[in-house]
């Protein structure tokens, strides 16, 4: 059978009907208070809206326990942008020649990325999607996942220049070092990251050793195959969080913490009235839901509920011993079961300079507390193999001193069969809108300016490319 036409296939994406708000509904309440709405949530504030953030979680800045959060908070406190990030999974679940592999319905532990100990028949189903996606069809979405990283990168540095106390104090690292321990996977990443104008500068492993003391011990027994320098940047989340949270509050947003949204009321068939907040029906003229892998019961109704479902990442914290390391690092691993790991310059409880290192791929279905323990503990070991491979010295630190195992944490992140985000709008009465976003697998924090200026643009009768080309109904467009 003859490939579509890629291009036919976005003519018809861009078809697809969008509903846009009126300007004249300037009151919004925002659903999640995740770093992508909080984002959101700046660029309506100074747009002129009225904003309030409902959110089930305790206010961060509160100190309570990591379990008590979802993603932005509960995981590790590291979070990183580049050029490639939430780009396209599915061909990983594709053998050399073309079968399925099966890769979210095998364990953890027989090289699969399942965490959950059951699943539905819509799990399932929701699993044959991902396998079955055509190349061609995942080459083109993910070619829009990249356009919309460029755009948030120039989110960022407009972030940067106007909101400059949002970074000073919370760990931002500019430039990543990418590293590799496969020669051909090296080479393959080399072109991509030329392709999207990323590279800033190409090192062999005696080059990353000499610019990187701290890595000389992979480099030396040839863990390394190769590195990159490359556009990006590393924040430490919690505290960019709770930084971005006093500035919306000094800027008029209101906040209800421990606050529970159990669903979307309808006036209509596809007309949305408000959201069910603890019981009662809270109406805005515009309401913007972003809840992460939590918002099953949330979206009900919707064209995007059942799409967004769980993938869980691990995360460990290690000393950034002497000689230290000096940029944030991602560590690809091709075949490994934590092929890729972030590793992130942190501050410790006690100010000492410590590594946040993130990995892991455990899908838990659409139920994100669905975890397997034996599975995880997988994941754990895996990302622990990754810490001692490269940084030995800092693996046996964290051991010495039970760091390793204290600080133990994972995330849940949203993520879509197709690995596109979601954009779904659907009107409200008086020419509102309900904005649906959400699903971004590992990209939602270094998407989340390219997403707020795609909710304003919505809310206020704007364009933008994001709500054709992550819209819930594009991926019914061409079937197998």
């Amino acid at each position: 059978m003859a490939t579509p036409d890629p291009d036919a296939e976005r003519v018809l994406a861009d078809a697809l009907p969008v509903h846009l708000g009126s300007a004249a509904g300037r009151s919004t309440i925002l659903v999640g208070a995740g770093v992508v709405n909080l984002v959101s949530a700046l660029t309506l504030l100074r747009a002129g809206h009225d904003v309030l953030v409902c959110d089930a979680a305790p206010d961060p800045r509160d100190g309570a326990p990591w379990t008590a959060y979802g993603c932005t908070r509960g995981g590790g406190d590291g979070r990183m942008f580049t050029l490639t990030e939430a780009d396209s999974y599915n061909s990983r679940a594709r053998t050399a020649d073309g079968a399925s592999n099966d890769l979210l319905t095998r364990p953890v532990s027989d090289g699969g990325w399942r965490l959950a100990r059951s699943l539905s028949d819509t799990e399932l189903r929701w699993a044959e999607e991902f396998h079955q996606l055509p190349p061609w069809l995942a080459d083109n979405y993910n070619a829009d996942i990249f356009e919309v990283n460029r755009r948030a990168g120039d989110g960022w540095t407009r972030l940067l220049a106007s909101d400059p106390d949002l970074f000073e104090t919370t760990g931002y690292r500019d430039v990543i070092l990418r590293l590799y321990s496969d020669e051909e996977y090296y080479r393959w990443h080399v072109a991509r990251n030329e392709k999207v104008g990323a590279i800033r500068t190409v090192l062999t492993p005696n080059q990353v050793r000499d610019g990187y003391p701290a890595l000389a011990d992979a480099c030396g027994d040839g863990t390394v195959a190769g590195g990159l320098e490359v556009v990006g940047f590393t924040v430490n989340i919690h505290e960019f969080v709770e930084k971005l949270v006093g500035l919306l509050e000094a800027e008029g947003a209101r906040f209800r913490w421990g606050t529970t949204v159990s669903g979307i009321a309808w006036a209509s068939p596809g007309v949305a009235d408000g959201v069910v907040v603890d019981g009662e029906v809270l109406r805005a003229p515009n309401i913007v839901v972003s809840p992460g892998a939590y918002g099953r019961e949330v979206l009900r109704g919707t064209a995007s509920h059942e799409l967004v479902q769980g993938m869980l990442g691990v995360w460990l914290t290690v000393p950034n011993v002497e000689p230290m390391l000096d940029h944030s690092v991602k560590i690809s691993r091709e075949g490994h079961r934590a092929e890729e790991t972030n590793v992130t310059l942190g501050t410790g409880e006690h100010g000492e300079p410590v590594l946040v290192c993130g990995a892991g791929y455990g899908w838990t279905g659409a139920d994100p507390t669905n975890i397997d323990g034996a599975e995880l503990d997988v994941l754990f070991d895996a990302l622990e193999d990754t810490i001692l491979r490269f940084f030995p010295k800092a693996h046996a630190a964290a051991v010495r001193s039970g760091l390793l195992e204290r600080s133990r944490r994972h995330c849940v992140r949203p993520w879509t069969a197709t690995c596109l985000g979601v954009f779904e709008t659907i009107p409200m009465p008086d020419g509102g809108a309900l904005v649906v976003t959400g699903g971004h697998n590992t990209g939602g924090f270094a998407q989340s300016p390219a997403i707020a200026e795609a909710v304003l643009a919505a809310l206020v009768g704007g364009k933008d490319p994001m709500h054709t080309r992550y819209h819930p109904s594009r991926p019914g467009l061409f079937s197998r």
